[in-house]
């Protein structure tokens, strides 16, 4: 881009415990670390951002990503260091939804309710195109009385806020109301439910879909979804926006929403397949990138991906954060160029990222 862009992102995290995560302070929060890792220019961009997107720090990497070339810097982490990416999962999400049109399992138009037992409710009708577009008029998160007790209790514990089997995703979404049907307004609720329709409609389970489906074809190899049972125990966790350490999420029936663990390195593979359209993403890239349905009921967004309105500038972009890390990627289509930024604090990296892709 060669002009300053105005930036209006809305929020797109895992966000109970982001929205949430300043309320105790750590005593001893980290401080962004000065160990600089691959270009040097690259870090000094990554530090004097900072700068303008004040929060708790402590490492970040980076990559300015060409179709057929990348530069990585880090502060106190690598290309090849393990991060959260949060919410950027459900970009992978809607992939697997246009694979799963492509080979003719399901439609956009298909109602969730035909792949998951959502009996008479009006979740059931609800569209697979309208959870990834975030037009399912489903709310952000469980509302039942329970789901949000344990919500507010993990927000104090710094724990996994998503703790549920797919029965339990499935009564969530029987138990909700729809409002305002058709607009966008986000849901991880939603892309929840859209990963698991997906999952039953292939016969197979959600992890399994990710890994024949994009990381394998990618050659992803140090992008995994585990499970709460599977989870290293030396796995890598972060921080909260207060500095207040934070466990791992995997987040069970919820994992298409946000559990995906990845390396600045493989997102890079990740982002070039979007830009070169490689055949290994099994689909035109522009199916999910770009914004669809009506331009006047929110934010512009394809499936799962958001899109600048024009006079904001030309990114096309998905972030995300969790108790303990925050993510961005955002994409400049038609230079074929995109960043990708990771951090293991909840402190987003939303505006960071934009201002690199800005000045490269």
């Amino acid at each position: 881009m060669n002009r300053p862009t105005r930036i209006r992102l809305i929020a797109a995290g895992a966000a109970v415990a982001v929205l949430a995560g300043g309320v105790l302070a750590a005593p001893r929060p980290p401080s962004l670390s000065t160990t600089v890792t691959g270009d040097s220019d690259l870090a000094s961009s990554l530090a004097a951002g900072v700068d303008s997107a004040p929060g708790v720090r402590d490492t970040l990497a980076a990559a300015v990503i060409e179709a057929d070339d990348a530069t990585f810097a880090g502060l106190g982490a690598d290309e090849n260091t393990e991060f959260e990416i949060g919410s950027i999962t459900k970009t992978f999400t809607a992939l697997l939804l246009a694979q799963a049109v492509e080979r003719g399992e399901v439609t956009l138009d298909s109602p969730v309710g035909d792949y998951l037992d959502l009996g008479d409710s009006a979740a059931a009708e609800v569209t697979l195109a309208e959870l990834s577009s975030h037009r399912s008029g489903l709310p952000r998160i469980a509302t039942t009385v329970p789901a949000v007790a344990a919500s507010l209790w993990s927000v104090y514990r710094g724990s996994d806020p998503y703790p549920y089997d797919v029965d339990d995703l499935i009564a969530h979404a029987r138990a909700s109301a729809l409002t305002d049907r058709g607009t966008v307004a986000y849901s991880n609720l939603g892309v929840a439910l859209l990963g698991q329709a997906l999952a039953a409609a292939a016969d197979t389970d959600y992890a399994a879909l990710l890994q024949t489906g994009i990381f394998d074809p990618l050659g992803m190899t140090a992008t995994s979804l585990p499970t709460a049972d599977a989870l290293p125990a030396d796995a890598r966790t972060g921080y909260s926006v207060a500095g207040r350490p934070a466990e791992a999420w995997t987040m069970s029936a919820y994992a298409p929403a946000g559990a995906i663990r990845s390396t600045v390195a493989d997102m890079t593979v990740y982002a070039q397949a979007l830009l070169t359209a490689d055949p290994a993403l099994g689909v035109d890239p522009a199916t999910v990138l770009d914004p669809s349905g009506e331009t006047d009921d929110g934010p512009l967004i394809g499936l799962a991906w958001f899109t600048q309105a024009p006079e904001d500038g030309t990114a096309t972009w998905h972030n995300g954060g969790t108790g303990g890390f925050a993510s961005m990627l955002a994409l400049n289509r038609t230079d074929e160029r995109a960043v990708i930024v990771l951090g293991n604090t909840a402190a987003s990296v939303d505006a960071l990222a934009m201002s690199i892709l800005e000045e490269n």
